[in-house]
């Protein structure tokens, strides 16, 4: 592993190892990287060139690098001849001690690093993938994984130029951050790639692409708003897969154009690539004008494809883009702030997909997502958004709900308090201001501060800084010709939380209520543990005694990251006048008020169940999927199996009407809403409510598209491209091993990564225990990608009936299942199992884990948080189960 050249000073005794940063006292100026890259060689080679400053004389030096074979370090300074230098990893993340023979500095210093590595199997670093029988090489940094590649200073807040080289194969193809600018020809098949130097960049921000690619080249971007000069844009896909970028290809501009106008200023970078990659561990990877796919997310037909997959490129895209300038042009200085990078991405994405495509209803999906993530806020081992970074495993959790969705919420949640314009412009400043440097939070919120002319950084901070989801509880009070909300804020916790509720928040709070035929809206800052919002009375006090609202809703929009309940009197009111007047956003407000009622044990399960006939029909498809997760909570697990099927009676009851309403069939002229509510409601009747008619007309629509009976041949046109998936669903668990061995003869033929979801999905469905060990043992078989690993073992752990076997596998399987998936990604195993709901079941994960889960990245946390689950789960069967059963057993 390492080469001695010749003796060195091992760290001082005071020197202890730095396994959080760096020390500032030696920065990267500048990169040249040389690389050697063959992709069906089982290693690739390099030589790092980079010039620091060095502040003062220093006999150890400390960078990055992992896994790497280093053949020589040399060291350069204006103080003498070159030295050679000893490497001596100090930390298995790859914090390495460089050892002198000679204090170096102060002043400027170059060091050269000759080196080579294994490529990387597990989707990390500069990593190997085989497509149709071609190798490739692809990276992924992000977060601490450019060291795999080459030595340096593997931290954001090094952002430095790089020039980089690459030898390669003539008949092969090599994507960088920047523009080729010279090839050259070298003996035995090989060529010289140079690129342009980049601007200051920060490693993880790099990418490279190497192998027989398909490289598309689109029209260029004209010139657009801030943006004076046209835009180089490609496609970058592998052999035989580029025609598959067109949709792709015409659906980025305007994604592009709309971030431009809004940020008033021009993309950031020499030329944008969008790749699309076979198998790739993230959704997507920002790299400064060399975005990274999953090629699930680009390669799409436009007639064919899917509702879901359609969104979902459009949401990626946007948030991927928006990076490029939150993010890429300006970077975070340490990993603690990912938030200003993720969240606002989040954020920022959604409002471009709002510009260009309302019709796709991105505000609903971030709001069902910011409400998502307050289930997860509700922990009490949730980490806060502005996490403390203390180990590689802090860096690995930094990147989940709590950063990404609860992030975005916040901010969503500070613009409406702030106002569009004025948040606008202080995000504006900020980006032109640090514009290829770095920056922390205060940055930010001063900016904003200082646009929205009083403090937005204290109250930000109180969400940025501790834990937790706010809960609100609001009463209507009216006297004397005015009327008033009394709030009063805790931290909302589950039943059989541990936790306290003691936590004060400065929340902007706005509420939302009628009188007579007037809608009025209300704000304040809540800063205490009470406070008062006046509801704004009529001119006429005589016309309105009282002046009680008719009805009020104490989160306008659903706009506030907080849980609210109103009293008694002002919830019956809500719901029995205020309903029809709710926008979509309040009604998934109020739907996600009585889950959280449910959670709490705040409302009786029967309140709760009672409540969601008027959800299940509403016109709004998120509002009308509110109430699946809330019934198949209670079918799963808060009755006991005799009572099933009065739920799955319950189900058929909610969901019939619309499947009625909807049929199998689209209609000639149908928005994408109503594709997707036909697609849920159809999958929640055939698996949660057990329907039979449905059930059985699934079976024979997969059975088609499967070719039984048609020669084996594929006929997508058997069923609608949006219901595909649960057609083949139902038919492997009623079709038996004639079903299920078509799927997997499909599987084996194609490289269509849509499809290969849809029947490793289907496969994983399985009741059957011998066709479910298969489908088990398919995660560690040589047919699936890295990325496909844990499919079939998602889906199996989802069911009651197969997750206790599958578990059992996983527990036998483990080490052999970490070595496929690589040890970072393995650190969340850990969630597959937190569908399991007794006290016992967690005692057993502990135990299981305690022996390994250091060694998983991101694993302690990951685990503190299933456990936490399974123990609330269990609180919860405890306090609401006997209710749920009399509710659905007719009992009350």
């Amino acid at each position: 592993m390492w080469a001695v050249s010749c003796l060195g000073h091992a760290p001082g005794r005071d020197e202890a190892v730095p396994r959080g940063r760096l020390p500032q006292n030696v920065r990267p100026e500048h990169y040249s990287l040389d690389l050697s890259i063959v992709p069906d060689r089982d290693r690739f080679s390099g030589t790092a060139v980079i010039r620091v400053a060095v502040d003062e004389p220093l006999e150890t030096l400390w960078i990055h690098g992992r896994d790497l074979q280093i053949d020589r370090v040399t060291v350069q300074d204006t103080q003498g001849d070159p030295v050679s230098a000893r490497w001596r990893v100090m930390d298995p993340t790859g914090v390495v001690a460089l050892l002198l023979p000679r204090p170096v500095g102060p002043g400027a210093a170059t060091l050269r690093i000759d080196y080579s590595a294994e490529f990387g199997r597990t989707l990390r670093g500069l990593y190997h993938v085989e497509a149709n029988g071609k190798s490739y090489a692809f990276t992924q940094f992000e977060p601490i994984a450019a060291r795999q590649a080459f030595p340096g200073f593997d931290e954001p807040s090094f952002k430095t130029p790089f020039e980089v080289s690459l030898t390669v194969r003539q008949d092969h193809t090599a994507i960088a951050n920047t523009p080729l600018v010279e090839e050259e020809l070298l003996a035995n098949g090989l060529k010289r790639v140079r690129f342009a130097p980049t601007p200051p960049l920060p490693t993880y921000l790099l990418a490279w692409a190497v192998g027989p690619l398909d490289l598309v080249d689109a029209p260029d971007m004209p010139a657009h708003g801030p943006r004076k000069r046209a835009l180089p844009f490609r496609g970058v896909a592998v052999e035989g897969r580029g025609g598959e970028l067109a949709y792709a290809l015409e659906h980025t501009p305007p994604l592009l154009e709309a971030l431009e106008s809004y940020f008033g200023s021009e993309y950031p970078f020499q030329k944008l690539d969008v790749m699309a990659l076979p198998d790739f561990g993230a959704g997507a990877m920002e790299n400064a004008g060399a975005i990274t796919f999953r090629d699930s997310l680009l390669l799409l037909e436009d007639a064919t494809a899917p509702e879901w997959q359609r969104r979902a490129f459009t949401y990626v895209m946007a948030h991927e883009l928006a990076h490029q300038w939150f993010g890429d042009l300006v970077t975070l200085a340490w990993w603690n702030d990912l938030w200003l990078n993720e969240a606002f991405a989040t954020w920022m994405g959604t409002r471009a997909v709002e510009m260009v495509a309302p019709e796709q209803r991105a505000d609903l999906a971030q709001l069902e997502h910011v409400l998502g993530a307050m289930n997860a806020d509700s922990l009490i081992s949730a980490r806060r958004i502005r996490q403390p970074i203390e180990s590689a495993h802090d860096i690995r959790n930094a990147f989940d709900a709590i950063t990404y969705s609860k992030g975005a919420g916040v901010l969503a949640m500070f613009e409406r308090w702030i106002g569009t314009d004025r948040f606008r412009s202080g995000v504006r400043q900020y980006l032109q201001k640090h514009a290829l440097g770095v920056a922390v939070s205060g940055d930010l919120l001063a900016a904003l501060s200082d646009a929205a002319g009083r403090d937005v950084t204290t109250p930000f901070h109180t969400f940025l800084d501790q834990p937790g989801v706010p809960f609100v509880e609001a009463e209507t009070h009216c006297q004397g010709g005015s009327a008033h909300l009394t709030l009063r804020q805790s931290r909302f916790l589950p039943v059989g939380s541990q936790g306290s509720r003691d936590s004060v928040w400065q929340i902007p709070v706005c509420a939302r209520y009628g009188l007579g035929d007037q809608l009025h809206e209300a704000c304040t800052l809540l800063v205490g543990v009470e406070g008062t919002l006046p509801l704004d009375a009529p001119s006429c006090p005589d016309c309105c005694p009282d002046c009680c609202p008719d009805w009020v809703i104490p989160n306008a929009e659903g706009a506030g990251y907080y849980r609210w309940s109103l009293a008694p009197r002002d919830a019956e009111r809500l719901r029995s006048r205020g309903l029809p007047h709710l926008s979509t956003r309040e009604r998934l407000s109020f739907a996600d008020g009585l889950e959280a009622a449910l959670r709490s044990n705040a409302l009786p399960a029967g309140d709760v169940f009672a409540a969601l006939a008027p959800l299940a029909n509403d016109p709004a498809r998120a509002v009308a999927e509110a109430p699946m997760s809330m019934v198949r909570k209670a079918r799963d697990h808060l009755v006991e199996a005799r009572v099933r099927p009065a739920v799955e009676a319950f189900v058929r009851g909610l969901y019939t009407p619309t499947y009625q309403r909807l049929g199998w069939e689209p209609r000639p002229v149908e928005d994408g809403e109503t594709r997707l509510l036909r697609g849920s409601v159809i999958e929640f009747l055939a698996f949660v409510g057990r329907d039979p008619e449905i059930r059985q007309e699934a079976a024979a629509r997969g059975r088609r598209f499967a070719g039984i009976g048609g020669g084996g041949v594929l006929d997508p046109k058997a069923v609608d491209t949006n219901l595909a998936g649960t057609a083949l669903a139902v038919a492997v668990q009623d079709g038996g091993p004639e079903v299920f061995d078509a799927l997997l003869a499909h599987l084996e033929a194609t490289d269509d990564a849509v499809l290969r979801q849809r029947l490793l999905s289907a496969l994983g469905t399985t009741l059957d225990p011998e066709l479910a060990m298969r489908a088990r043992n398919l995660a560690l078989g040589p047919g699936l990608r890295v990325n496909e690993t844990l499919v079939t073992l998602r889906a199996q752990m989802e069911d009651p009936a197969t997750r206790g076997d599958t578990w059992r596998w996983v527990e036998l399987n483990f080490d052999e299942l970490v070595e496929r998936i690589g040890s970072t990604r393995a650190g969340g195993l850990p969630q597959l199992a937190s569908s399991f709901c007794s006290a016992e079941r967690a005692q057993a994960l502990e135990e299981f884990f305690a022996p390994r889960i250091d060694t998983l990245g991101g694993g302690p946390r990951n685990l503190a948080g299933a456990l936490e689950r399974i123990r609330l789960c269990a609180a919860l069967v405890e306090a609401q189960g006997p209710r749920a059963a009399g509710f659905f057993s007719g009992g009350g």
